[in-house]
């Protein structure tokens, strides 16, 4: 019986080739897209699984409270916290610490020097905790002690080659100091599916003994090994009233501290945070990910189902002499179902070649070297098979039905049409798969309207022709050299300006202190960004003075005075920009009041999808541990051709030892909105191809409309119809059935995409014109695809179908 059922569906399928490939065609472009993004968000969702004791561990994050109200949220926790977590709680079975200070720092083996961006400082438990498998070197002892250092298998061949690294001295500098540490393992690289995503691991005991226990520098990510069994809650509970014995200090004395614990697992898809050095997924966007997938899957399902019942008036009189030589409904029900089976088989074979092969270009779109992650889920094997059955029931069983039910007296009397209720039921289809598609094409419209929306906010500032150059490594006298080093680019006829600062625009500044008003009885703190600057900073980059002045050589005293940005001004309660200036706050750890005397338009220092945050900007060593570590030069825009070998050339001669590490302001500004773009590609390519699946779908249904209505044609045209006439005819009801469809997924639209806007800061405003857009090109689509196919029918010759009546 089988054999024979296979012999069937065989035949058939070769029979009519051009129906077999559309219909394979449409079924496996579905089941890859589906795979490749149900692979991508596996990807994201797998992140820092790898680790054995995942489901016990958690970050470690500081929540301050004024009133009940929550006024600040970091990712990172202070150096203290976790030893006294340790000594006055329970349920903690160990803790790590990863400091943040400087993960920026300047490596050297011999004549090997590169700057590096993955450089922290930890502790021995790292490896009890995390499951980082060491290739050389002892767990236990690798991080013992101070001036000892771990790295990548990677990084040994980049500084070693095909030395042995162990026991060899790498030379790690910032500017501010030079570290002689002993290799004393190798790592295997991290994978990318990891928030810990470092290279080089400094051993705790090189830090300075008093940050171990001190509280008020939040710049560490700290991980807790909760006991089996351990209710999170108790410690985050236990944690504000055993705070209040640490802060001994006047910042931030008046708010409540208290924690977060952050499932291990649960980080990479948690909104972005200031300090968090990966950049995070976007859970609402997977989400929408995962409904494109489906909906792109369940639009291919459909149209199997529609091409299917198209075909059914030329095989009606098959399965009417099948009926009458004896066939029973249930041996035609099973013929159509195994064809069904056979054809969803071939596709998802197609589709999994389509994935292979595309899978290079989707990682690239995508900007991560994905695999085949998702075979690893034991889920995903039990979802596949899931998906695959009921798609092949879904699929199958409809036409089966509905071809199945056929009567032979009918048939053979050449009177065979489908009843109302299939036609209802294809229509619904129909319906399904454009509200699916014109959510996709609207979706894909906000998507580039918001980034559009971003790119074209006003920063304020000019990034234009201005490069920035990060401070060198640990050299003697090094403020000196690069003050010396500033003067001498000026006097280039190809640059304009320079001017030293702790950051720059597109890098986060990530230095907050707790300031308040001198004239505040209360000395209620807030938290501000400290910015130290030149006196060419906003000359440099634009930047406008809207209230007081810069800061200027002919005032003797510029380093006791500050500029604030205009949400500085709002935070610390003045009630307009010239009411701040000349007025006197106290910024932690000074003495002294400083008195303001400019105030800067708030300009996007970070990327316009993250918030304004309140900015102090200082002169340079009124503070001095918060040096510089930026020089920025502005270029003249007819000189820029050989600027940069200049640049490059006087650097060699100042720091030989230093690499000169130089980007354009305006690229890594760009750089900041990456994901975004990419969202918006992928979201936009896999729209195109489900409105694509679905014409495919639309073009079937009119044909299977234009022969079921022939003669009803043929009639028409005879009695002096014309053309233009018929076409309409033809082409109405689909229209009407786009329309529904409009009405559906209009509302859908609106709804899923203000949910994934609410991601950003700055929100484009939802025109109605966005939907109009998407309605009228979904209608396009549609009705050339009908039209095409009415214009035909309604241009055949009457007497063809006519002929035999």
């Amino acid at each position: 019986m089988i054999r024979n059922y296979l012999l069937l569906s065989i035949r058939n399928l070769i029979k009519k080739k051009w129906f077999t490939v559309f219909n394979i065609s449409g079924l496996a472009i579905g089941m890859a897209v589906a795979l490749l993004i149900l692979n991508y968000v596996s990807f994201e969702f797998s992140y820092d699984k790898m680790h054995e004791k995942h489901e016990r561990t958690y970050r470690v994050e500081s929540l301050f409270y004024k009133n009940g109200e929550l006024t600040d949220d970091f990712p990172t926790a202070s150096f203290g916290y976790a030893p006294a977590m340790v000594e006055n709680m329970t349920g903690i079975e160990e803790y790590v610490r990863v400091d943040l200070l400087a993960t920026n720092r300047t490596v050297r083996y011999k004549d090997r020097i590169f700057r590096e961006n993955g450089v922290v400082t930890t502790e021995p438990s790292l490896f009890n905790i995390f499951s980082f498998p060491l290739i050389e070197g002892d767990p236990a002892s690798a991080l013992s002690g101070p001036n000892k250092v771990v790295i990548t298998s990677k990084m040994g061949s980049k500084y070693f080659g095909e030395e042995n690294p162990i026991g060899k001295i790498l030379k790690i500098s910032t500017s501010e100091n030079e570290l002689n540490c002993e290799v004393t393992g190798i790592l295997e690289d991290i994978l990318e599916n990891s928030h810990i995503n470092f290279d080089f691991f400094i051993s705790w005991g090189t830090l300075p003994q008093w940050l171990d226990n001190y509280w008020y520098m939040h710049e560490t990510y700290t991980y807790l090994l909760l006991e089996p069994g351990v209710e999170i809650k108790t410690i985050e509970d236990a944690f504000p009233v055993m705070a209040e014995k640490y802060k001994t200090e006047a910042a931030l004395k008046d708010k409540t501290w208290a924690i977060r614990l952050q499932p291990l697992a649960n980080i990479h898809l948690t909104p972005q945070k200031q300090y968090e050095k990966e950049a995070k997924g976007n859970r609402k966007a997977i989400n929408i990910l995962i409904l494109v997938a489906f909906s792109i899957l369940i639009i291919a399902w459909v149209n199997y189902i529609n091409l299917t019942i198209a075909r059914s008036l030329e095989r009606a009189k098959e399965i009417g002499i099948r009926k009458v030589s004896g066939a029973f409904k249930k041996q035609l029900i099973a013929q159509f179902m195994f064809e069904s089976l056979i054809v969803n088989l071939i596709a998802f074979v197609v589709a999994l070649v389509l994935v292979v092969l595309c899978m290079p270009l989707f990682s690239h779109l995508v900007n991560k070297q994905l695999s085949f992650i998702i075979l690893q889920e034991p889920v995903f094997w039990m979802v596949l098979g899931a998906t695959f059955l009921g798609g092949f029931i879904l699929s199958g069983f409809y036409p089966a039905f509905v071809l199945s039910s056929i009567k032979p007296a009918k048939v053979l009397k050449g009177k065979f049409v489908h009843s109302q209720g299939a036609g209802n039921i294809r229509k619904a289809l129909v319906v399904f798969q454009f509200t699916a598609s014109m959510i996709l094409i609207s979706g894909t419209i906000i998507v580039y309207a918001q980034l559009n929306y971003l790119l074209n906010q006003p920063l304020n500032f000019n990034p234009e022709q201005i490069v920035a150059i990060r401070f060198p490594a640990f050299t003697e006298n090094l403020e000196e050299k690069m003050t010396t080093f500033s003067n001498e680019l000026k006097e280039l006829p190809e640059v304009e300006n320079t001017s030293l600062s702790r950051s720059v625009p597109g890098i986060e500044i990530a230095t907050f202190y707790a300031n308040y008003r001198a004239d505040d009885p209360m000395k209620e703190n807030k938290l501000y960004e400290m910015m130290p600057v030149d006196y060419d900073f906003t000359d440099t980059y634009g930047l406008e003075i809207v209230a007081g002045r810069d800061f200027d050589k002919k005032f003797t005293n510029d380093s006791s005075r500050i500029i604030v940005n205009e949400s500085a001004v709002k935070s610390f309660g003045f009630t307009s920009n010239e009411a701040a200036i000349n007025q006197k706050v106290m910024l932690e750890t000074q003495t002294e009041a400083v008195e303001i005397i400019g105030v800067v338009k708030d300009y996007h220092h970070l990327a316009a999808n993250r918030e304004m945050f309140p900015t102090v900007m200082l002169f340079f060593k009124r503070i001095p541990w918060l040096g510089f570590k930026y020089l920025s030069v502005k270029l003249s825009s007819n000189k820029m051709g050989n600027s940069l070998s200049l640049i490059e050339e006087k650097w060699s001669r100042f720091f030989p030892n230093s690499t000169c590490d130089v980007h354009f302001i305006d690229q890594e500004y760009a750089n900041q909105y990456r994901q975004d773009r990419q969202f918006g590609l992928v979201f936009g390519v896999f729209a195109g191809l489900a409105l694509f699946i679905a014409s495919l779908g639309l073009w079937v249904l009119a044909l299977f409309s234009s022969y079921s209505r022939m003669k009803e044609l043929g009639l028409k045209k005879t009695l002096g119809a014309t053309i233009p006439n018929l076409i309409f005819d033809l082409s109405k009801e689909f229209g009407l059935l786009i329309g529904v469809a409009m009405f559906i997924g209009i509302p859908i639209s609106y709804f899923v995409m203000t949910n994934w806007l609410e991601n950003f800061a700055y929100q484009t405003p939802l025109n109605w014109w966005f939907f109009a857009l998407s309605a009228f090109f979904a209608l396009s689509i549609a009705l050339v695809t009908v039209s095409f196919q009415s214009y035909k029918a309604a241009t055949r010759n009457p007497i063809e179908s006519l002929q035999y009546e």
